[in-house]
C-alpha cells in the first residue's frame, strides 16, 4: 500500500492530527514514547509488534490499538514486512463530555483500557470496512478544508469511539492476548520494576534479578521494549508523578521520594525536561479543585 501521509496542525484550538496509510519505521523521539494526548492506531496490512504500557502485541490487519495519556507506547516494525496504519491523535479536551447516557462516556473507553490494561480490539472483516470508510472521510475533510471540516472530522472519532466502546462492551473482546516475550525473564522485570518504582533501580541491580550479564540485559531490554532503561525508568516515574500530583495531596519532596528519585535536583530536572514545566506549575495548571 501507497503510504499517504496528512496531518492537521496541532494548535491551541484544535490539538488534533491525523495520520493516513504510513507506514511504519523505528522512531526514537521522545514523544513517541509518551504524551498527553490520545491515539487510535488502526492496523492495514504488514507484521510488527506493539509496545504498550507493559504488554507486548502482535500488529495484524484490523487490530485498533488505543492508547489513553500518559502511556509508554513504541511500535517495533518488522523489517521485511512493515506495518501500515492510520493514527488518530488528539487532546481529550476535544472529546464531548455532557452527560446524556450515565452508562456511557466516550473517554471511558480509554479509561478502561488503562485499567484492564487491553489496549487492542480486533476488529472483524464488517467492523474493518467500515473503520476504513470512516478514517478516508476524514482524510476528504482535512484535505478539503471546507467550512466546518473540524467539526466534521471530531464527529467522524467521536463515532469511531462509540463503535469500539460498544464492541468491548459487547464482550467480543474482553481479553486481547498479549504478545510472548522474547525472553523470559523480561516479564518478571516489568513487573519487578512497577512494583519497586521508589527503590534503586540500577542496571546492575536489574541484571542481577535477571540472572543475566549487565551488557545482556540492556540489549535485550532495548531490542524487546524499543525503548533504553534510563528512558523507560525515566518515563514511568514521570508518569507516576503527574499521577501523584494530580491525584493527592502529598507534598513533591514526598512525591520525589515515592517515585524513586535521588534527589530534589534530579526530579526537577527530569519532570521539566519531560513536561517542559516544574512539578509545581504541572499541578497548578492540571489539577481539578
Amino acid at each position: 500500500m501507497k503510504k499517504i501521509h496528512n496531518a492537521l496542525n496541532h494548535d491551541l484550538l484544535f490539538p488534533f492530527s491525523f495520520v493516513y496509510q504510513d507506514t511504519k519505521s523505528p522512531q526514537n523521539e521522545l514523544s513517541d514514547h509518551m504524551h498527553d494526548h490520545y491515539e487510535i492506531v488502526y492496523v492495514y496490512n504488514g507484521k510488527g509488534t506493539f509496545f504498550i504500557g507493559d504488554v507486548f502485541y502482535d500488529m495484524q490487519q484490523g487490530d485498533v490499538f488505543l492508547i489513553p495519556n500518559n502511556t509508554i507506547h513504541r511500535a517495533l516494525p518488522n523489517k521485511d514486512d512493515p506495518v501500515t496504519s492510520t493514527i488518530i491523535f488528539f487532546s481529550p479536551t476535544l472529546i464531548y463530555k455532557d452527560v446524556v447516557d450515565d452508562s456511557f462516556s466516550y473517554l471511558h473507553l480509554f479509561d478502561l483500557t488503562k485499567k484492564s490494561k487491553n489496549y487492542k480490539i480486533s476488529l472483524p472483516q464488517k467492523k474493518q470496512v467500515k473503520m476504513e470508510e470512516q478514517l478516508e472521510l476524514i482524510l476528504q475533510e482535512t484535505n478539503s478544508r471546507s467550512m466546518g471540516s473540524r467539526h466534521a472530522c471530531l464527529l467522524i472519532v467521536h463515532q469511531i469511539i462509540l463503535d469500539l466502546y460498544r464492541i468491548r462492551i459487547n464482550g467480543k473482546q474482553e481479553l486481547s492476548e498479549g504478545k510472548s516475550y522474547s525472553s523470559e525473564w523480561m516479564k518478571d522485570i516489568l513487573i519487578y520494576i512497577n512494583e519497586h518504582m521508589d527503590e534503586p533501580l540500577t542496571l546492575s541491580i536489574l541484571a542481577q534479578k535477571a540472572l543475566v550479564s549487565p551488557a545482556h540485559f540492556s540489549r535485550v531490554f532495548k531490542e524487546t521494549t524499543g525503548i533504553g532503561l534510563v528512558v523507560y525508568l525515566n518515563t514511568k516515574r514521570i508518569i507516576k508523578a503527574k499521577e501523584l500530583l494530580l491525584e493527592t495531596n502529598y507534598t513533591i519532596a514526598h512525591i520525589a521520594e515515592m517515585c524513586g528519585f535521588e534527589s530534589m535536583p534530579q526530579f526537577y530536572r527530569t519532570f521539566k525536561k519531560y513536561n517542559e514545566k516544574t512539578p509545581a506549575t504541572f499541578r497548578k495548571e492540571n489539577r481539578i479543585r
